[in-house]
């Protein structure tokens, strides 16, 4: 049996019979979480610290099997953020005593890491920016808040992008290690999202936290390009994994509550489904899991419209059901919502794209 049966296996077992709670609930399963790092699968990526060596083919099987296995994308979320975080940048980034503190916990279930790079009002983008941290004799001290932070309410470790100087208006960042606990460090709970549970989301507010030399995350160098534009691109690459796993759950909620004369269309969505699988499977591995060139931005940038058009036929296919499926509307809500978190991205880089196309063609 492969890695990614095994967790599909758990999953249905461990994670579906609840889905239909998990779905609606705010608070997160701490239980289902540590089974899962019981047996192995919070670990991914990480066969130096205690975990299970993987390529970026198998990953991307291992969240569609979960997002599939669970029916639950906001679970699925909140597992792949796990993964992302360590392997895409705490692992390629910390030192050896870094990493041996924090990544066997992170393998076994007892830590998980939280990325922190937007701001209230800001969002991600490093012109507006404010977070600081300001050079000390015994380390640094950040103050600055942050928000929109997947999997902030369960992290025991965020990653905190930070100026560290700025010379004629031009600001240079830094990434830091600061733990849940640090003196000065608050949750806060300026946002309400009501989608993808149970994954939580929260913010936080550093009124001057100390920290020691040693958080500073010195191997990322510039952290706008190797933390805030490299794990964006990750992030999109590998969500496409739970589409096609939530894809997989539509199709099968949908089957069982079509009338005949939609059986065409059904079998339409799946045959795109698999399509879209490939497709992303491939990219995934052709990018290594990286989308940085303009080819591969291009089609991932194809596949996230097409998982858009995608949820608007489920969304069309749920009017004409036999019986409401209360479950199925709130995976397609889910589905349709975290489709649209990058889409006036999506579309501006779409129109910079489609402007040189017009001026090349005139030239």
């Amino acid at each position: 049996m492969s890695r990614a049966d095994t967790l599909h296996t758990f999953a249905v077992e461990n994670i579906r019979p609840a889905a239909d709670t998990l779905i609606r609930q705010d608070g997160f399963p701490h239980d289902i979480w540590q089974a899962l790092g019981d047996a192995g699968h919070l670990g991914y990526g990480l066969p130096d610290w205690g975990g299970t060596a993987v390529d970026r083919g198998t990953l991307f099987d291992l969240g569609q099997a979960l997002a599939d296995g669970a029916e639950v994308i906001g679970f699925a979320t909140s597992w792949m953020t796990h993964h992302m975080v360590a392997t895409g940048v705490i692992a390629p980034f910390a030192t050896g005593d870094q990493a041996a503190k924090i990544l066997p916990r992170v393998a076994r279930g007892d830590l998980s890491c939280c990325i922190a790079i937007s701001e209230p009002g800001a969002g991600a983008h490093p012109k507006h920016l404010k977070t600081r941290a300001e050079k000390t004799s015994s380390g640094w001290r950040l103050t600055g808040e942050k928000a929109w932070l997947t999997n902030g309410p369960i992290a025991g470790l965020f990653v905190v992008v930070a100026i560290v100087s700025e010379d004629a208006g031009r600001k240079r960042f830094g990434a830091f290690l600061v733990p849940e606990d640090a003196p000065g460090l608050v949750r806060t709970d300026t946002i309400h999202i009501d989608f993808a549970k149970p994954s939580g989301h929260c913010g936080i507010r550093m009124d001057g936290v100390e920290l020691p030399d040693d958080a500073y995350l010195a191997g990322a160098g510039d952290a706008v390009e190797t933390v805030l534009k490299r794990f964006r691109r990750i992030e999109d690459a590998q969500g496409l994994a739970l589409s096609a796993g939530g894809m997989g759950v539509e199709i099968r909620h949908l089957s069982t509550i079509l009338p005949a004369d939609q059986a065409l269309a059904l079998a339409g969505l799946a045959a795109d489904r698999e399509l879209f699988r490939s497709a992303a499977r491939t990219l995934v591995i052709d990018s290594d899991g990286d989308p940085a060139s303009p080819e591969h931005e291009a089609r991932l940038l194809a596949l996230r419209a097409f998982a858009r058009g995608f949820q608007a036929r489920v969304r069309e296919l749920l009017t004409s059901a036999m019986q409401d499926d209360g479950f199925l509307k709130l995976l397609s809500r889910d589905m349709t919502e975290l489709g649209r978190v990058a889409e006036r991205v999506d579309q501006a880089k779409l129109a910079r794209s489609g402007a040189a196309l017009l001026q090349g063609s005139r030239a």
